[in-house]
């Protein structure tokens, strides 16, 4: 029975001071103590961090690219990484101070060393931790080189606000697809057999995830081929507004009521969009003046030439190479009514229901001081891009 037990520990005794293992019951005590402590202290750091609660965390969110009032996801998985270090570690030298010296070794070596076998593959929880918080940290600090590229590097290169969008964005992607394989790597797996897990993906994306992967790709095309752009004001089916974010799966856009509608990119691709400031901001507004037939046709042209030459807000004949001047048409006669047509460009396509009011006011004070009277008739505004190209302003400054 001697011959088979198993050989002392010389080092045990070693391992932990001797005041540590003289009492158990009070080590353990302070080693439990010690953990709930530690266990406070980062919960409360991640969720201050998390809230900004501090001035240097404030300064830190900023540095790191995380918007004001926007958690922070990355903390919950680094606070339970931390926790998956802490309690295993207590427990092993828990066991060591009870005197289970063989126990706390056989538990290290699954921990640390040939891990748990799970058919034919061998888990290590240590490897599989370390590759989770390696992913996190990379994606921290790729979040915070994105910032700097959109914010401070990117503007100094004098591309389009549209380009310096879709270089970020693809920067995103291919980092966090890198911080992703260096995750998988430090945890073991072996890269080669993700063609595997790319043939289950092809299956699952037959049966389901189709409109996923097609939003996806149809993201891609925006960022590429860029037919719209952030900053944008389009036109979706029944939606209009301005292009704020063009993410992996879904555009959002912003309306004039301050609502962010949630457009499927596939939705971009495959339906009709009318992007009202594609390479310009001009515009075209065009009005029925309809007026009682009293043979005064040659003074109702006068009178609507002299609105339209009189508005500053109407782009004048050479101003603009390649853009008319402001005109003056009679459309139509008959029933006692004269329906007369005025339009003219606009160098801000969305300050055309301003212009036309100023229009309406204006010929509504002509014609009073002339004696021509307005008859029951429809009165429609009707928008037309065209234009010359044209640095686009920012829409965040418009009112509608």
């Amino acid at each position: 029975m001697m011959e088979n037990a198993s050989p002392p520990h010389p080092d045990d005794s070693r391992m932990l001071p001797t005041w540590f293992t003289a009492s158990p019951t009070t080590s353990t005590l302070l080693l439990i103590a010690f953990g709930i402590v530690c266990s406070l202290a980062v919960e409360f750091l991640t969720r201050t961090l998390d809230s900004g609660r501090y001035a240097w965390q404030r300064r830190l969110r900023k540095r790191i690219g995380v918007a004001e009032g926007k958690h922070i996801s990355e903390l919950k998985w680094l606070t339970l990484s931390y926790q998956f270090v802490l309690w295993p570690f207590i427990g092993f030298l828990l066991l060591h101070v009870w005197g289970q010296h063989d126990l706390g070794d056989r538990v290290s070596e699954v921990l640390t060393g040939k891990g748990v076998k799970i058919g034919k593959s061998h888990i290590v929880p240590s490897s599989l931790l370390l590759g989770l918080i390696w992913f996190f940290l990379l994606i921290t600090f790729t979040r915070y080189i994105k910032k700097k590229l959109e914010e401070d590097w990117l503007p100094l290169s004098h591309l389009d606000p549209g380009v310096r969008v879709s270089v970020a964005t693809l920067f995103g992607y291919i980092t966090f697809i890198i911080a992703a394989m260096v995750g998988l790597s430090v945890a073991g797996l072996d890269l080669s057999k993700l063609a595997i897990v790319a043939g289950a993906l092809s299956v699952g994306i037959g049966f389901g995830l189709q409109n996923i992967i097609n939003n996806f790709v149809s993201g891609l095309i925006l960022l590429f081929e860029r037919p719209v752009r952030v900053g944008d004001y389009v036109k979706v089916g029944a939606t209009e507004g301005f292009i704020r974010h063009i993410r992996i799966r879904a555009t959002e856009i912003e309306t004039w009521d301050k609502t962010m509608i949630i457009v499927p990119n596939s939705e971009l691709i495959s339906t009709r969009v009318e992007n009202l400031t594609y390479g310009n901001t001009y515009g075209r507004v065009v009005m029925a003046v309809p007026v009682s037939d009293e043979g005064q046709a040659p003074k109702v042209s006068a009178v609507l030439q002299a609105v339209t030459r009189a508005s500053p807000r109407l782009i004048q004949a050479g101003q603009v190479p390649g853009l008319g001047g402001p005109y003056v048409v009679l459309k139509d006669f008959g029933n006692g009514t004269l329906s007369f047509e005025i339009g003219g460009y606009v160098s801000n396509v969305h300050d055309r229901g301003g212009i036309a009011s100023e229009l309406r006011y204006a010929i509504l004070a002509a014609f009073a001081a002339e004696g021509i009277h307005l008859t029951t008739g429809k009165q429609q505004l009707e928008l037309l891009g065209g234009g010359l190209p044209t640095a686009r302003p920012e829409p965040t400054e418009r009112a509608p």
